[in-house]
């Protein structure tokens, strides 16, 4: 069994601010898959935010939808952290797979959210990442877990787009498994070693996220030590610590 992948939510979010090209080079560096958020601006840029506005983690206010990636670009998004982190600033999709590009050690080493499917963003989604060359190293998540319509649409956009099917408790394990336009699995519950291993004889992988796992280290860790290929964590460099990574 290949061995498990930390992946940080949002970048190394424990320790760096959020979604900053500085939160995924710490996290690449340590050999972790990253997890981001990709929204579209008004002049049809793809940037890295997590909430709708950029009100939390930038000294801006608005709704992503409703700026330009200039206005986007001109806040800082570091400050809010740390004043060491002055400076940081929102990147593009473009930008983040520079980065992945050039310190990735895990493959898969993207978790991508996508909140917005459009035909638009697919499209444009698909084109960067093949522009890059990383088409083996993104995995879709966000509104792609719960609508096999979306799944469809990416992976008649690019038919070697990994997607993943949710599994909300091992009693869905089957249906995401059933999935034709699903490689991955996600699953909301911490897993047994035989919930991982019914995964994989189907073909298949396994990440692993949710509230209970996401949030609370110690369940990341219950989850890691089944042996599932991703565990996503708000919590990486505890869960590095506690698993000898």
């Amino acid at each position: 069994m290949s061995k498990t992948i930390i992946c940080a939510h949002r970048g190394l979010e424990d320790r760096v601010p959020e979604n900053t090209l500085a939160a995924f080079e710490r996290a690449l560096q340590r050999g972790m898959a990253i997890e981001f958020d990709v929204q579209m601006t008004n002049d049809e840029q793809l940037v890295i935010m997590h909430d709708y506005t950029v009100d939390r983690t930038t000294d801006g206010s608005g709704r992503v939808e409703q700026l330009s990636l200039a206005d986007l670009q001109a806040l800082d998004a570091g400050s809010w952290f740390g004043p060491e982190f002055a400076g940081q600033r929102v990147p593009t999709f473009d930008e983040a797979l520079e980065v992945v590009g050039r310190q990735a050690q895990a493959s898969p080493a993207i978790a991508l959210d996508v909140k917005e499917p459009s035909g638009a963003i697919v499209h444009m989604i698909c084109d960067c990442i093949q522009r890059h060359g990383l088409i083996k190293d993104v995995l879709g998540i966000g509104a792609l877990i719960g609508s096999v319509d979306v799944r469809r649409q990416f992976c008649e956009t690019l038919s070697e787009f990994q997607c993943a099917a949710i599994a909300e408790t091992r009693q869905d394990i089957d249906a995401a498994l059933s999935d034709v336009y699903a490689t991955w699995v996600y699953a909301r519950f911490v897993p047994t070693v035989e919930d991982v291993q019914q995964v994989s004889q189907a073909g298949k992988r396994l990440i692993v996220c949710g509230t209970e796992v996401s949030c609370n280290v110690d369940r990341a860790h219950d989850a890691y030590r089944a042996g599932p290929d991703m565990v996503l964590t708000s919590h990486p460099s505890r869960l590095a610590e506690l698993v000898g990574v």
